[in-house]
């Protein structure tokens, strides 16, 4: 059905075409109906790929079609408007290899009409109403189809109040969607309807956002049908200087398939108490229904102070509360900082600041135990039996033999105690009933997520000195964990990041050249990284002349050495690119770019040891009056080589890609 509606389709389009092509130079004289000039485009494109991974295959798709654009008004642009934007193109692509051949042809048409009514007049109201459709259709020389149309239908009713203009919107969406994988395949359909009711409005402080939205899914088999309801409303209010108050409320709420439900509410307000002293108070509810319901709320507030100018310091307090059906969690914040800034400070700009916080956050959690039933462990010759789940109750650990009829004593048969990784171990006691080599079946609790409170230090500080030619970071932060109780200290991972950067920067014989290094280290837990880099970027421009705007040639290269527990990363990459316009109208851009990376380390992620990747291409840009043509060539080359008895990898692809668009009217 879809494929026979193209023919009908096509066929008023051109009519369409002609029809207002044929009147438009009569109505160009016409006092109450006016056409503006016809934009009449025409559109070719290519995009071929040829890629070689063992096999060879070639991959190309043409595309040519043509744009008609009109546009017009009666009496007045501001009374009557309209847009007529129709674009038919057809397709073509081709996959070659040595494993299969296959071809798709598809044909597109999107057309746009649409009118604004009383636009610009001095009346209370104004209208806009477009109707937009895309239809898409490929068949494949295996038999495949994929067929696609899309309809949106929207007007729009708006009310020119110069206080609070307003808008109400309706808005239909149709989707039409079939693919076949073959011709005696079975077909996989999509038929859809979204329709939606929106009403704007908006005014100096005031602001409203009210949406109803309906899908109808009509394939009985997907079901997919739901209702959304959103509206958000936001306000301002100004008062004395530099105080104002924001307010925000959010609500959404979907019934029927993907059922969920939230709220927010966010209040913002900002007082200057004296010339350089102000404080920024800030609460926020949120609440989520879902798989899971919680609410969360919190309320921060800071005292922000500024001293002439360079100097700012703040005091801060945060504190919030989450509950959830899975666990309750409440955290209070308290810190303070300072940040200096000293611009020209003997021919350089100085930065330095400090931070520092504390954190305290209870969890505690809601799912209860988990219940282990006989699970088998093998004793080991060290007599030493580590139990599979963490977080273990020990008092509610039983352990029998394998029929479960003989059940081992705590003391005289076997000891309990707790390892690293909150895991437990069992110890086999030397004479008792358990011997090497037996199957035992131990029963216990679990919790499934453990409830915790823990304190958290965060410190911050960070220095910079640019000069001209030389530029200093450096930026130091941590966060210290602290066990206060619930599960222990292992549950918690300590963090620091710092960075270090030197840069120099000169211009010997008009190269603009930056070169520098940097150091930048992790720590997230027991996982450390160090990474150390080191660049040079020299950019330059040839003189100009008359007709060319110059040369810019820019080079960059960059070398990296990564260091960690297990893996040691070194990468070498240069880039080379220039940027060439002979004339105002003619662009040109080659590029080549060389990466290469080496693993080493008793375990490297993929088993790869060396990747490398090698890559060159043009574009190029022409402007010409009414053509515009796009040209661009890459060709790419990569290598990985791998440890033990894997097979080196190699990928060559060379892609072109051509737009050429011609302005007829």
């Amino acid at each position: 059905m879809l494929k026979s509606m193209i023919a009908p389709i096509y066929a008023w389009c051109l009519a369409l075409i002609f029809v207002i092509w044929s009147i438009s130079f009569k109505a160009q004289s016409s006092d109450s109906f006016v056409l503006n000039p016809t934009e009449l485009d025409v559109i070719v494109a290519f995009d071929g790929t040829r890629s070689r991974n063992g096999t060879v295959s070639r991959e190309s798709e043409w595309e040519a079609g043509v744009r008609f654009g009109q546009t017009g008004y009666l009496l007045d642009p501001k009374i009557a408007w309209f847009l007529v934007d129709i674009e038919p193109i057809i397709r073509r692509s081709d996959f070659d290899s040595e494993i299969t051949r296959q071809e798709t042809e598809g044909e597109l048409l999107n057309y746009l009409f649409q009118v604004n009514l009383l636009r610009g007049t001095p009346g209370p109201f104004g209208l806009d109403l477009s109707t937009q459709r895309s239809d898409n259709f490929n068949t494949g020389s295996l038999g495949n189809r994929f067929d696609t149309v899309t309809d949106t239908n929207k007007v729009s009713l708006r009310w020119k109040n110069p206080a609070f203009p307003t808008s109400l919107t309706y808005q239909q969406s149709t989707l039409d969607e079939e693919f076949r994988s073959s011709l005696s395949s079975t077909a996989t359909e999509r038929d859809e309807i979204l329709e939606s009711w929106i009403l704007k409005g908006r005014s100096s402080k005031l602001n409203v956002h009210l949406e109803h939205t309906e899908l109808d899914d009509r394939i009985a088999q997907r079901d997919q049908d739901y209702e959304l309801d959103r509206a958000i409303v936001s306000h301002n209010f100004l008062w004395g200087l530099n105080s104002k108050l924001h307010s925000n409320i959010n609500f959404y709420d979907r019934e029927g398939f993907n059922a969920n439900e939230r709220f927010t509410l966010d209040e913002n307000i900002r007082i200057q108490h004296l010339e350089n002293l102000y404080s920024h108070t800030s609460y926020n509810y949120q609440s989520t229904k879902q798989t899971i319901e919680s609410k969360e709320q919190g309320l921060n507030f800071g005292l922000h102070h500024r001293l002439h100018k360079n100097l700012n310091s703040n005091v801060f307090v945060n504190l919030n509360k989450r509950e959830a059906d899975n666990s309750d969690e409440d955290k209070w914040h308290i810190g303070a900082g300072t940040q200096y800034n000293k611009s020209n400070l003997y021919g350089a700009n100085v930065g330095a600041g400090v931070r520092a916080s504390y954190q305290e956050t209870d969890r505690i959690s809601k799912l209860g135990l988990f219940d282990v039933v006989d699970e088998s462990q093998v004793v080991p010759l060290n007599g030493i039996v580590v139990l599979d789940l963490r977080f273990i109750f020990t008092a509610s650990i039983v352990v029998t033999d394998t029929t479960g009829t003989i059940v081992y004593n705590d003391g005289s048969d076997y000891t309990i105690a707790g390892i690293a990784g909150d895991f437990t171990q069992l110890q086999i006691v030397p004479g008792g009933r358990i011997d090497t080599g037996e199957t035992i079946l131990i029963s216990y609790q679990a919790e499934q997520l453990p409830s915790q409170k823990f304190s958290t230090t965060f410190t911050n500080y960070n220095l910079s000195l640019d000069f001209d030619w030389f530029r200093l970071t450096h930026s130091d932060s941590k966060s210290d964990d602290s066990f206060i109780s619930g599960a222990n200290e292992s549950f918690l991972q300590d963090t620091r990041n710092t960075f270090t950067e030197i840069d120099f920067h000169f211009n010997p014989a008009g190269i603009d050249t930056h070169i520098g290094a940097e150091r930048r280290f992790t720590m997230t837990g027991d996982l450390e990284s160090t990474q150390y880099s080191f660049r040079q970027q020299f950019s330059w421009t040839t003189a100009k002349s008359r007709k060319s705007r110059g040369i810019i040639w820019n080079i960059n290269a960059i070398q990296s050495y990564t260091e960690q527990d297990q893996i040691d990363t070194d990468l070498y990459r240069i880039d080379f690119s220039a940027n060439w316009r002979p004339t105002p109208n003619l662009t040109v851009r080659p590029s080549i770019s060389l990466w290469k990376r080496t693993d080493e380390g008793s375990v490297v992620a993929g088993v790869r040891r060396e990747d490398e990747f090698a890559t060159a291409g043009i574009w190029v840009r022409y402007r010409y009056r009414k053509v515009d043509l796009d040209f661009s060539y890459h060709h790419d080359e990569r290598s990985v080589t791998h440890l033990q008895d894997i097979d080196d990898t190699e990928l060559t692809e060379d892609r072109v890609m051509l737009t050429l668009k011609r302005r007829i009217m």
